[in-house]
């Protein structure tokens, strides 16, 4: 009986140690950390996706609430009807004046050979009376002498009247055909001058297609940025990340800047700690944290204490606390304080979960 006795009381006293023991430890514990429940799992930001210049009907939604998505992934697209009727349009038009621009390039290709091959004859013509028109001067030069000194021995009886007469006849006969090279001569200046005209007609033409083919440059910009357009009505993910949000059914006509999906990034979750002030004290920016989310409780995260917050929470609530002489009623404050997470798999976590958290204090 004895002997049981003793083993009783060295059971006894074998947990009140170990109670002891652990109370201790909790105590420490306490004392070595600030421990709160008041924790969410939170993202630095939120990508809301919206079409930029584009809007519609809704005819395609690729992604739900919760799905993984990766950067340039479709999300949804919307009718591009209208889109593809104005580039079509466009086209239509840029071939039209393209086929214009090839029918001007061969009428002014045609009319600058007729002109060039005129001109050469012209010149040639021009060159060909200037060199005879010379030869006659020459000649005429000659027969004026000759007349001069025929009259002279005609006046002296030397030579017969005939003789005289015959010079005469010829240098007459010279002088009316210079005349008659000289009009045509005229003619054929007149004529020169008369291509310019055609010149300028060319020149019309180069303007005229120098303008078509600006239109047309213009045009390849509109096809271009119409292009993007219509590649813009399928909507694509900017990140790599998770969905939180879709703001839009299938059907629904949406607006340009209007979001579609909400979708974040894992690596950017923190948690964010809504600590009592009354256990700020020792709480430090770098110090290390014990995290437990309630949806993974066998799972260990780690952080570190990344920013403390320089104004309590309630500070910025839509409801703020009344203050007034009669109905103040003191509570304890919260200070938000970032944790950023640096051990266990972000990637299972969801914003908005709840845990707690024990952050030691130096």
């Amino acid at each position: 009986m004895r002997g049981k006795g003793l083993i009783g009381v060295f059971a006894v006293a074998l947990v009140s140690l170990v109670i002891l023991v652990l109370g201790a430890r909790w105590v420490h514990f306490r004392i070595t950390h600030a421990v709160t429940n008041a924790v969410f799992v939170e993202a630095e930001t939120f990508t809301k996706v919206a079409y930029r210049r584009v809007g519609g009907r809704i005819v395609d939604l690729y992604k739900e609430e919760g799905e993984k998505v990766k950067k340039g992934e479709p999300l949804a697209r919307v009718e591009a009807k209208d889109i593809e009727v104005k580039l079509e349009e466009v086209r239509e038009r840029i071939k039209r004046l393209k086929e214009e621009i090839e029918v001007l390039r061969i009428t002014k290709k045609r009319i600058s050979g007729k002109l060039r091959e005129k001109e050469r004859a012209l010149l040639e013509r021009r060159g060909e009376i200037k060199l005879k028109i010379e030869s006659l001067k020459v000649r005429i030069e000659q027969l004026e002498r000759d007349k001069e000194r025929f009259w002279r021995l005609y006046k002296k009886g030397v030579v017969p009247s005939r003789r005289f007469e015959e010079v005469k006849t010829n240098l007459l006969s010279l002088k009316k055909e210079e005349e008659a090279l000289r009009r045509a001569l005229s003619r054929t200046e007149a004529e020169i001058k008369a291509l310019r005209a055609e010149r300028l007609r060319i020149k019309e033409i180069e303007r005229k297609i120098k303008g078509l083919l600006h239109e047309v440059e213009a045009l390849k910009r509109k096809e271009k940025d119409l292009m993007n357009m219509l590649e813009e009505t399928l909507l694509r993910s900017p990140i790599d990340g998770y969905v939180v949000k879709r703001y839009v059914s299938i059907g629904e006509v949406v607006r340009p800047g209007q979001y579609i999906y909400a979708v974040y990034d894992p690596r950017d979750l923190y948690i964010l700690v809504l600590l009592e002030e009354t256990k700020l004290k020792g709480v430090k920016v770098g110090n290390r944290v014990l995290i437990e989310i309630d949806a993974f409780p066998d799972v260990e995260f780690e952080g570190v204490v990344k920013e403390i917050g320089r104004a309590v929470a309630s500070k910025f609530a839509l409801i703020p606390r009344d203050i007034t002489a009669g109905e103040f009623t003191k509570v304890v404050q919260r200070v938000p304080i970032k944790v950023e997470i640096t051990k266990g798999p972000k990637d299972i976590l969801r914003v908005g979960m709840g845990g707690s958290v024990a952050i030691e204090r130096r």
